[in-house]
């Protein structure tokens, strides 16, 4: 018998090159998934934080879902707050080290997207004219 259960309260932090892309799905997915919902954009794409806190407030039950601005000490308290129940992260691969390290302190299963250079390599049997606009939207794409 297969009995899906939500997994409780789940963090998730966005990065601040892809503010939405690396947040809201994954928000959509936890609130699909029956989880409540502790999510922490960057601090350093402050305006889109700010859009998607007052998105919150506005079409989201406070008691279950709720964003939460700040910078570095914010997210060492969400981290190691031993009520969480998942932490989703997306960014680099030395903060991305620092959650996992707080996330293991009190068994909190992590889920890390490290960011990356995203190099792409080109042949000569590529078409040229193709690849270079799919290698710009990749470049280009949501500001990032």
């Amino acid at each position: 018998m297969v009995k899906p259960e939500p997994l409780g309260v789940s963090l998730i932090m966005s990065a601040w090159n892809y503010p939405y892309y690396t947040g809201l799905p994954y928000v959509a997915m936890c609130i699909a998934a029956g989880n409540c919902v502790l999510y922490k954009p960057s601090e350093r794409a402050a305006h889109c934080s700010n859009v998607q806190s007052a998105l919150f407030e506005g079409f989201l039950d406070k008691r279950y879902y709720r964003v939460l601005e700040g910078g570095v000490k914010t997210a060492q308290k969400l981290t190691s707050n031993p009520n969480i129940d998942n932490i989703i992260f997306t960014g680099g691969s030395e903060i991305g080290k620092l959650v996992a390290q707080a996330a293991a302190k009190n068994l909190i299963p992590c889920i890390l997207e490290l960011g990356g250079k995203n190099c792409t390599i080109v042949d000569e049997t590529a078409d040229l004219k193709s690849t270079c606009r799919k290698i710009s939207f990749g470049k280009f794409a949501n500001g990032g």
